[in-house]
């Protein structure tokens, strides 16, 4: 029988922009700094891509410390899938997790981008996933105005597009945005399609389909340059522009689609559960909150699940192991868990977890 329930070591990985200051601050480390590892990547099961970069040996995987020494998470629950994934498998028995979670922080405006939908990576690309993002916001670095770039407010043409793409004409690339504006407790969602761009000061857990495929198109800020190689996924520019959502959203239209109203699903006087992403926005994960004043008993659903400390010191205790868990730790419980108790130690308790949608059931 594996362990049921694991904590975590931080998975720092390397990216085209700066932050990382608001993961160290998190964490509760003396020394806050500015990087090029301005994500941790918790408990991912997928490796990151980063063309142009040295390469380093299978960056992204997360790993965990056991008797034997240091192992994957990913072999870890492949040596015993039903014990850690239950009954989400393939028929076949195989598996991927159907999410990948992270804590992001930039220290800049991120370059502009674009993911492909799931549909368009399994018809052209023949990948099983695209890359649909949600946004937790967790903070906001003093005297910033948190904000994003998301959708065309002002939409290019097609053909407009590919002239400052290819012109790097950035003063008309801004003109095509408008600023949203994000606050500290801020649920969004990005589709496939939809360019973007993460505004800087921010600091969030980003919750997304298992890819790392992303067009970026622009190619300079700040003096970071993104390599030829990580601008159109090892394709051109024209294969690149059908990617995008061309259609015009205004500010208004923007919030109206893509910020998620959370929803209190449980309300007991020890803690509150609140759904952050549901079913019906997609079939890939659900992310829920909870947060705990005093000990409590928490019934788990027999899912594999992916957790960060966002607020306070805990205790979490299953029917067989106990971990202590302070702010920026994460940690995850195999889907053979019943229930876990929640103690809180120092402070009120916020928890954000994962858990697999159905869709992890369906091989790709």
């Amino acid at each position: 029988m594996g362990t049921a329930l694991l904590k975590l070591p931080p998975n720092r990985v390397r990216r085209n922009y700066r932050g990382g200051a608001g993961i160290d601050k998190l964490h509760g480390r003396n020394a806050c700094r500015d990087n090029d590892q301005p994500e941790e990547w918790v408990g991912s099961m997928e490796i990151a891509s980063n063309p142009g970069l040295a390469p380093v040996a299978d960056e992204g995987l997360a790993f965990v410390q056991t008797e034997n020494g240091k192992i994957f998470l990913k072999d870890l629950v492949n040596a015993d899938k039903q014990f850690y994934l239950g009954d989400y498998l393939h028929k076949d028995g195989t598996w991927q997790l159907s999410f990948l979670l992270k804590i992001l922080d930039s220290a800049m405006r991120l370059h502009v981008q674009v993911h492909p939908t799931t549909e368009y990576a399994n018809r052209v690309l023949h990948k099983p996933y695209g890359k649909l993002e949600c946004y937790y916001i967790l903070g906001v670095r003093g005297g910033q105005e948190p904000y994003i770039r998301l959708g065309f407010q002002h939409a290019p043409t097609k053909a407009e597009w590919k002239r400052i793409v290819a012109e790097q004409d950035k003063a008309a690339m801004d003109a095509c945005f408008e600023k949203i504006p994000v606050a500290v407790g801020d649920v969004w969602y990005i589709p496939g399609g939809m360019p973007h761009a993460i505004g800087e000061g921010i600091t969030m857990l980003e919750i997304m389909e298992p890819s790392d495929l992303v067009i970026r198109c622009e190619f300079e800020r700040e003096g970071i340059v993104v390599p030829p190689a990580a601008r159109f996924m090892g394709k051109d520019l024209d294969f690149a522009l059908d990617i995008f959502d061309y259609t015009a959203y205004s500010k208004q239209d923007i919030m109206n689609k893509c910020r998620i109203q959370p929803r209190i699903v449980e309300k007991e006087p020890d803690f509150v559960n609140t759904c952050l992403v549901g079913t019906e926005l997609t079939n890939c994960f659900t992310v829920n909150k909870l947060q705990i004043w005093q000990k409590v008993n928490i019934k788990h659903e027999h899912k594999f699940t992916l957790g960060v400390v966002c607020e306070g010191k805990c205790l979490i205790t299953t029917a067989t192991e106990s971990i202590t868990l302070e702010r920026g730790d994460s940690f995850a419980i195999a889907a053979a868990v019943s229930d876990y108790c929640v103690e809180p130690l120092a402070g009120d308790v916020t928890l954000v977890q994962v858990m697999p949608g159905e869709d992890m059931k369906v091989k790709r």
